[in-house]
Formats: C-alpha cells, sequence, structure tokens
C-alpha cells in the first residue's frame, strides 16, 4: 500500500502495518530490525534512532515485508525527520576492533620519550646505582707480592685499604700488593657518585719457603 501524497513516515508505517495485520515485534521479527527502533519510528522518535545509514538499511527491509517502494519510505522519513546530513554524525560507528591510524608525529614523539627515559635511567643507575666489583686474587702464596686484579664499573671510586686505585677506561685494575708473613686482610671498597659502596674483604695467608 502506497500513498505518494501523503509523506508523514509514522503514519504511512502505521498504515502499512494495519493493512498486513502487523505489530512493531513482529515486523521486527520479519525483518531483524530492532523492535525499539520500529516504534520510534512509528512514534515519530527521531531523537532516539541511530544514524541515517542505518535508518536507510532498516527502511529499505521494512519495506519489503511490507511491499511498499523503498525509495518512498526513505524520502517520507527525510521529510519528516530533523535530521539533516551533520558529518560525522552520519558516518557508522567505528569499529573497536581496527587498527586506529597513528600520525607520525605521534610515533616520532613517543620515540623520543622512550629514549630520553632510557638515557635517563642509564644515567641515574651509573650516579645513583650499586657498584659491580670483581676481584682476582690467592687465597694462599708463598710470594711475598701479588698481583690483585679485577674490575669496577667505568667512573666508580675503588680504594684497597683505603689507598686509591685507579682502573683504565674499561675498568680494569691491576695492583701490586707487598704481604706480611701470616694472614693478610684485603678491604676493597667501591663507590659510585651520589650513590651506594660495595665493599669485599678477601683475605690471602703467605707462607715463606
Amino acid at each position: 500500500m502506497e500513498r505518494e501524497e501523503h509523506h508523514n513516515i509514522t503514519s504511512i508505517l502505521r498504515e502499512l502495518m494495519e493493512s498486513k495485520g502487523m505489530d512493531a515485534g513482529k515486523l521486527a521479527d520479519l525483518t531483524d530490525v530492532p523492535q525499539r527502533f520500529i516504534v520510534s519510528l512509528v512514534d515519530g522518535d527521531f531523537k532516539n534512532l541511530p544514524s541515517e545509514p542505518y535508518i536507510r538499511g532498516y527502511l529499505f527491509k521494512v519495506a519489503g515485508v511490507l511491499d511498499a517502494d523503498p525509495n518512498f519510505l526513505w524520502r517520507s522519513f527525510r521529510q519528516s525527520s530533523e535530521i539533516h546530513s551533520s558529518g560525522s554524525a552520519d558516518l557508522l560507528p567505528a569499529n573497536r576492533f581496527s587498527l586506529q591510524r597513528i600520525s607520525s608525529k605521534k610515533v616520532w614523539i613517543v620515540l623520543i620519550v622512550l629514549i630520553v627515559l632510557g638515557f635517563l635511567g642509564f644515567r641515574v643507575d651509573s650516579i645513583l646505582g650499586m657498584p659491580t666489583l670483581e676481584i682476582t686474587l690467592p687465597e694462599t702464596t708463598t710470594s711475598q707480592t701479588i698481583n690483585v686484579t679485577g674490575k669496577v664499573n667505568p667512573g666508580d671510586t675503588l680504594t684497597l685499604n683505603n689507598e686509591v686505585v685507579y682502573p683504565d677506561e674499561r675498568g680494569q685494575f691491576e695492583k701490586e700488593v707487598q704481604l706480611e708473613t701470616g694472614l693478610n686482610t684485603l678491604e676493597f671498597r667501591a663507590k659510585r657518585f651520589l650513590g651506594r659502596e660495595t665493599r669485599i674483604v678477601k683475605q690471602v695467608f703467605y707462607q715463606p719457603q
């Protein structure tokens, strides 16, 4: 049933549904259109309808079941409603599972922030962290003089029995130590600038031949 002179979508749908003996629930079952949207169209409650691309699709489904001209229903809806094309308001809802486009500017900002944070983390550790200290020496010896070798972090201060030891640029050091007969105690301290201190005590037993 089509009446070209009638352009009120509400009245048109009501007449078409009455002629087919259908209510909103039955029409929703046959068209797979949500019942609440059919009720909104019949009642003229256009504020609760989705964007226009969806409405057009729904009206075409309704027209197929009610044997009406889909284009006529669509034109009638446009004339009856106060909905006008409004840019983003008429776009289909964004798919929340789709990948969003990220501008190259944002990518560069994120990369710069990560680089700065990584650099600051490295600098903070080199200034405030705990020094590492590796030492190699014999536990017993028959030589009065031994060479103590080891490694610290470059930039850390190293002392042996309160005497400063100077590592090379890689943090490696070698120190000649004179021993006394019996048990000798060697105290190593590595200190980081504004940071903590690592203390290691080693003992070497010297037994002359």
